[in-house]
Order: structure tokens, then C-alpha cells, then sequence
């Protein structure tokens, strides 16, 4: 069972406890209860104050086999992102049933930036136009969570589109369309490559601008008009290519990276500034 006390006459789960030593309260880290014969521990804290990427609170508490309350602080100035689109920055995930979480946010969470489209040739030989790829999710939960959260949480900003192909004849092999910028991220979308030159690359807020149509010296198939989105800032979507939908339509831009996959667990005591979807 998690720890509940008794507050003005109803059961509450505590974010804190205190005990008195000497005659003075002092605020208890960890609680332990003894049940047949084994010690349990029912409540725990931890403060975060290095930067990391991939965190997994569950394998940072021991991975605990009872329901516990714990209460994780992000000190100011830490950052905590993720090393890919598919990986949450910071997991809350695989406690036993009951558990509850207070995390309180005083730096920044943010997703993986998606990556911009390829260019591909005219002549559909490399496929259709490009889309570009989705950003990558801030804050995952699937136990409950109760969020103060005075920094930032946000998505991976998304890729940015390819450009749509202009010139679809035979003889475009060689004439390439637009491709797409990267998304934001602290690890950032790159910028869509292939011929040429490639797409600038994300920052950490925002996304990188996408390119113009190239072709090989002399061709005159090029494909004029065509250029790849910018990729999206921190927790937005990457812009369409251009045109769009073009010859293809499958020029755009990716999804925003999600900043909360979770909210339905989450009850925000401080929203703070969150940028991108929260869903589940």
C-alpha cells in the first residue's frame, strides 16, 4: 500500500514528511515500514541537478516493488533531453499500481528534433517526394503524476517536408527537389540531405530553414519552385514543402513532438510554460 495520512478528516497521499528529532521537525528523505518482517520503503526524494538524457526515474529509484510516494525535484538549470525521436527525455513508468509521483520542474525537459526530408529526383527513380519526420516526446507517464512545474516541457519540433517535384519527366534523374529543415531539439533534427546541398539543422528552440530545388550543372529539367519547410521550433510541427501537395502529396511537414504522453495520469498543480501536444 502507498502512504496516506490522515488531513482535516480525509486521506491524502503526501508529497512531504517530517518527523521530530531533538524537539525540532525536520523533513524525512526516505520512510521504510517494517510488514512481516521485511522493511518497505514507502516514500523517497531525489533532486536532480546534472543534465542527462533518457531518464528513467523507475531504474533511478531502485525500480521499487511496492507502491511508493516519491518526490523528484529538477533543480534550475539542468536540462533533461533525449538521445532519439522514439525515446521519452524523462520516463515516469513501471511502478507498481498506487504509486504517486510529484515531480517538481525548475529546469527544462525537452524532446529529440525530427529530421527533414530528402530531396529526390523528378524522375520518381528515388521514390516520391519526401515527409518530413515527427519530433520526439518531452514527458512520459503512465503512473500517477502530480506536476509543479516551473520551468519548461517540450516536444521535439518536427522536420520540415521536402519540396514537391516540378518537372516529373523521364529525364529528371539528375534534377532534385527541395529538402526539409530539422527539427528543435537539444538533440537536434538534422537537416534532410541527398544531392547537393543539405538542409541547415535545428537548435535547441527552433527549426532549421529548408532548401531550394538542385540539379547537375546544365540540366534542363530542373525543378523550379520547389522547396523544402523549415523545420518546426520546440513543440511545433515542420512546415509543408512547397508545392504542396504537389505531383505526390506526401510532402509534409512532421508532427510536433508530443510534450506530455501521459495527461490523463497528470494533475498540473504549476502548468508552466509547455510547449507541444499532451495526450494519453
Amino acid at each position: 500500500m502507498p502512504l496516506i495520512v490522515k488531513d482535516s478528516g480525509a486521506w491524502k497521499y503526501p508529497s512531504k514528511i517530517y518527523a521530530k528529532d531533538s524537539g525540532t521537525w525536520k523533513q524525512a528523505n526516505q520512510v521504510w515500514v517494517r510488514q512481516g518482517g521485511t522493511w518497505y520503503q514507502m516514500l523517497t526524494t531525489l533532486e536532480i541537478t546534472a543534465s542527462s538524457s533518457d531518464f528513467v526515474l523507475y531504474t533511478a529509484l531502485g525500480s521499487p516493488i511496492v507502491p511508493l510516494t516519491a518526490t523528484i525535484e529538477i533543480a534550475s538549470g539542468v536540462t533533461i533531453s533525449s538521445s532519439n525521436t522514439s525515446t521519452a527525455a524523462f520516463n515516469i513508468s513501471g511502478f507498481p499500481a498506487g504509486s504517486v509521483i510529484y515531480l517538481i520542474n525548475n529546469g527544462t525537459i525537452v524532446g529529440s528534433g525530427g529530421v527533414g526530408a530528402a530531396r529526390v529526383d523528378g524522375s520518381g527513380r528515388a521514390g516520391a517526394a519526401k515527409p518530413g519526420l515527427a519530433g520526439g516526446t518531452a514527458l512520459y507517464t503512465r503512473n500517477t503524476l502530480q506536476l509543479t512545474n516551473n520551468g519548461t516541457i517540450g516536444g521535439g519540433g518536427g522536420g520540415g517536408g521536402g519540396g514537391g517535384r516540378t518537372n516529373t519527366g523521364g529525364e529528371a534523374y539528375d534534377d532534385y527537389t527541395g529538402n526539409g529543415g530539422g527539427g528543435a531539439g537539444i538533440i537536434v533534427g538534422s537537416g534532410g540531405g541527398g544531392a547537393g546541398p543539405a538542409a541547415a539543422s535545428g537548435t535547441s528552440t527552433t527549426g532549421g530553414a529548408g532548401n531550394s530545388y538542385y540539379s547537375n550543372p546544365g540540366s534542363s529539367e530542373q525543378q523550379y519552385g520547389s522547396v523544402g519547410g523549415a523545420g518546426g521550433a520546440r513543440g511545433a510541427a515542420g512546415a509543408n514543402g512547397t508545392p504542396f501537395p504537389g505531383t505526390d502529396g506526401t510532402n509534409s511537414g512532421g508532427a510536433a513532438g508530443n510534450a506530455i504522453d501521459g495527461i490523463s495520469y497528470t494533475t498540473k498543480i504549476t502548468a508552466g510554460t509547455i510547449a507541444g501536444p499532451e495526450v494519453n
